[in-house]
């Protein structure tokens, strides 16, 4: 289980009932922060986010704004769970506490980033414990390779599956790939999509899980005559 403690965004800022409309705006502002927990002597009392404001008077008093009562977790909850509550509820931002204490809170980018680096973490998991039936002797770490470096091990892109890279590359969303190497060269196991984008887009580097080993995995980039990312083809075209 993964804890919701591993991904509070903290410190907290917290939000007096009493502040108006500009202080929150303000803190908007100066945080870059979309919603906080709002608290009288310390204590949560309820949660206002920007969508709150938009059409709020500068004068208003945030009480008369906030959600009251809002939904809580504690930092031991399952991220799972809170996220499954934030759906259902339609909310996105939920506040961590311990007792009366904030210590911080979760957004829907937070439950975003954490089921993606899970998902992304047990998909590379699946491959490594592969390699490694094969290949006793392997071992995997996260580094960062050269885009230039990166060789395929396929040819064939699917347009549907580059069109979903192509929209989460645009909102900043670049998940690992997973390669090995061979000489100066990464060959990729998983993520030619990611790294053929990253290629067309000028990046230097990407993220990567490196499975360092003999893996023999270079042979399906060999038979296919591909030396650079450049050699791949949509579907489509080939």
């Amino acid at each position: 289980m993964v804890s919701v403690r591993e991904y509070i965004s903290a410190p907290v800022i917290l939000l007096k009932s009493d502040a108006t409309v500009s202080d929150a705006l303000a803190l908007v502002m100066k945080s870059g922060h979309q919603g906080f927990p709002v608290v009288t002597n310390r204590r949560l009392v309820g949660v206002v986010t920007s969508a709150d404001l938009i059409l709020a008077k500068p004068h208003q008093k945030i009480a008369t704004l906030m959600t009251a009562d809002p939904v809580t977790a504690k930092p031991d909850d399952d991220i799972v769970s809170i996220a499954g509550v934030m759906a259902y509820n339609h909310i996105r931002h939920v506040p961590i506490v311990d007792g009366e204490r904030v210590l911080g809170i979760v957004t829907a980018t937070d439950m975003l980033r954490a089921i993606i680096e899970n998902v992304i973490s047990e998909n590379v998991e699946r491959i490594f414990t592969f390699f490694q039936t094969l290949h006793p002797n392997v071992t995997i770490r996260h580094m960062r390779v050269g885009v230039a470096s990166l060789i395929p091990t396929q040819k064939l892109l699917d347009p549907a599956e580059l069109q979903l890279r192509e929209q989460q590359f645009k909102r900043g969303v670049i998940y690992p790939i997973v390669v090995a190497k061979k000489g100066r060269f990464y060959y990729i196991i998983d993520g030619h999509h990611r790294a053929y984008l990253a290629y067309k887009r000028g990046a230097e580097e990407i993220p990567a899980f490196f499975i360092e080993g003999e893996l023999g995995i270079v042979k399906s980039s060999e038979k296919l005559g591909l030396k650079s990312l450049n050699d791949m083809v949509l579907m489509s075209e080939a």
